[in-house]
């Protein structure tokens, strides 16, 4: 595992966090075409980190990860949990997710839900998401899996 720490996201990292979204798609080996069509979805703006709950994983003063969480009224959705792929399979993420897990609870969070790429369907199953269906995605003919964890 690599040395890292996890600590909140701060508004001049917003191209850094673009760039370990961009980068963790692109290792599932998407076509160039399909990551178009979700620069938005994958870009990060000052705003919404200003907005939003974001925690960093930082190793070496620089940002290897990142999770962001939309807080609604009693449940609360992971909008990003992105790693770049030389850190993957290394526990980053899953210090993310744990760290997000945490901060849900301390919140009284009923539920955490997570719309998953679908290479990231085990990844979140194995930290106890059950799996609740699928929803469409842009290209009209993906679908991708929608998990949630139960808080309390």
């Amino acid at each position: 595992m690599s040395k890292f720490s996890i600590r909140p996201g701060q508004p001049d990292e917003a191209a850094a966090l673009t760039k370990i979204a961009f980068a963790a798609k692109r290792h599932w080996g998407y076509p160039e075409r399909w990551i178009e069509l979700w620069r938005d979805d994958l870009t990060v703006t000052p705003q919404y980190i200003d907005d939003n709950v974001v925690f960093v994983a930082e190793a070496a003063g620089t940002a290897i990860g990142f999770a962001a969480l939309d807080m609604g009224d009693g449940d609360a959705e992971v909008d990003h949990l992105w790693v770049m792929p030389e850190h993957m399979g290394k526990g980053v993420g899953r210090q993310l997710m744990q760290n997000a897990l945490r901060y849900c609870r301390a919140k009284a969070v009923d539920s955490l839900c997570v719309v998953a790429d679908p290479n990231a369907r085990e990844f979140y199953s194995k930290l106890g998401a059950v799996y609740q269906g699928q929803i469409d995605s842009i290209p009209q003919s993906r679908k991708l899996p929608l998990l949630s964890f139960q808080l309390r």
